[in-house]
């Protein structure tokens, strides 16, 4: 009766959230309550559903004998949930969808200098692959290397089970995910078939991009940025879009499977197994876990949200740099697990081991921020005048997926590197605008 309760619970934590995507979200398919209600169903209803067939494949199950332990994580990550829809529906205002649309499609169009940058996408993506396998001691990117760059994630490991991760590096792989985002926002909105080229190839280089960092979760980033750019170019995916979408979900999900053995040496489970025995998405594993093992002495008291102070210095200058990925605390000091790497903590999580059930408010705020952050960024003056339409893919879904599934600290210090190679990307490549201060049934574009 408890695992139907749960059940019917994380079901309706997976509906509320969509439904209010569908009636405030400012972008179709993937405004933050869209994204909180994907992450909540694969987080929440597929695990808590596979978990009552299969309850070995239940993460908390290592850690967690409490009867009552699936009950409180359930009311716990159900309660954070409730609060950031609540939080994002009091800070909505109307919107003007169609203006949106029109002005994104006006800044896609006007993307300039399209050879150069293609050129420098290539050569940024093809140096740090070349900095990475050097970092990892690696003569050349065969499948060998693929599969130790998929099973190791990090290098020189210190004393405390903390290593490198290359995170630095990495952070310049933003530049072909933008020049990505560019062109296929300029391949739909006015069709150019070098446009349409130049998104393919960088697409097939993202997934590249993806084996090398042995991330899966770049994968499900890229879906994600196609769908963010076909809602703000206004454009539907029907006819062959459709076909085309089809047979790429399809070859993203072989590469996932794909690296999924890569990392499990060819033992490990299926795709679907990792999924629900892991702490990926919004994890209801974190959750039970969470409110079984922290106690109020344990609590940081907000502490965590502010390790991106020293997140900037390299560890190849600190070697015994602490983590900045709140997850490592929670493995090694929460759950007594003194190996490497880290359990994903989730946001409902790093609450929660901040400010015990009271951190259930930091859903509240989080809420709040996603609908301001989306209005502002969405708006038609922001676009035309900053480009801004483009920095929701590229950093303001990150955060959204950080908050909910990662730390906060973690996300800031990479965003920060993040954001001023797009500035000085849209300041090279995207022309901007401004609207004159005519009435605005007359208001005119005038090029920056």
């Amino acid at each position: 009766m408890a695992a139907v309760l749960i059940g019917l619970l994380a079901l309706f934590c997976t509906i509320l959230p969509f439904w209010m995507g569908q009636r405030y979200g400012v972008l179709r398919m993937v405004s933050p309550m869209h994204l909180l209600s994907y992450f909540t169903l694969f987080g929440f209803l597929l695990k808590v559903i596979v978990n009552t067939q299969m309850p070995e494949l239940a993460f908390y199950r290592r850690f967690v004998d409490n009867p009552w332990g699936d009950q409180l994580g359930a009311l716990y990550l159900a309660l954070f949930i409730l609060a950031m829809c609540l939080g994002y529906r009091l800070a909505c205002t109307p919107v003007r969808r169609s203006q949106n649309i029109q002005a994104a499609r006006i800044v896609a169009a006007g993307l300039t200098r399209r050879g150069a940058l293609s050129a420098i996408a290539f050569a940024m993506t093809l140096g740090t692959i070349i900095i990475i396998l050097r970092a990892r001691g690696l003569a050349a990117l065969d499948l060998t290397a693929l599969a130790g760059l998929n099973s190791a994630k990090q290098i020189n490991v210190n004393a405390d089970g903390v290593g490198a991760t290359l995170a630095g590096i990495k952070t310049f792989f933003i530049v072909p995910k933008f020049a990505f985002v560019l062109f296929l926002a300029h391949a739909l909105v006015l069709g150019q078939r070098a446009s349409w080229v130049l998104a393919t190839v960088l697409g097939a280089l993202l997934v590249l991009i993806a084996l090398v960092s042995g991330d899966r979760f770049e994968l499900v980033e890229l879906g994600i940025f196609v769908l963010a750019t076909l809602a703000l170019t206004g454009v539907r995916l029907r006819g062959r879009l459709l076909i085309a979408g089809m047979i790429c979900i399809c070859g993203l999900a072989a590469v996932s499977a794909y690296m999924t053995i890569l990392r499990q040496g060819g033992q490990g489970h299926g795709l679907l197994q990792q999924i629900v025995g892991s702490t990926y998405f919004l994890d209801i594993n974190t959750a039970i876990m969470v409110t079984d093992r922290v106690r109020p002495e344990d609590y940081l008291w907000g502490d965590s949200y502010t390790w991106w102070r020293f997140g900037w210095i390299p560890r190849a200058i600190w070697a015994e740099k602490p983590a900045i990925d709140l997850g490592v605390f929670f493995k090694q000091v929460i759950m007594d697990v003194p190996t490497g790497g880290a359990f994903n903590v989730t946001g409902p999580g790093e609450a929660f081991i901040n400010f015990g059930w009271a951190g259930v408010l930091v859903g509240a705020v989080l809420g709040w921020v996603y609908r301001r952050g989306e209005e502002l960024l969405l708006s038609a003056q922001m676009m035309l005048g900053a480009a801004s339409a483009f920095l929701y893919p590229m950093l303001f879904y990150p955060f959204i997926q950080a908050t909910l599934q990662s730390s906060f600290s973690a996300f800031i210090v990479g965003a920060a590197a993040q954001l001023v190679l797009i500035v000085a990307m849209t300041a090279l490549f995207l022309t901007r605008y401004r609207l004159t201060t005519m009435p605005p049934e007359r208001q005119v574009l005038h090029a920056a």
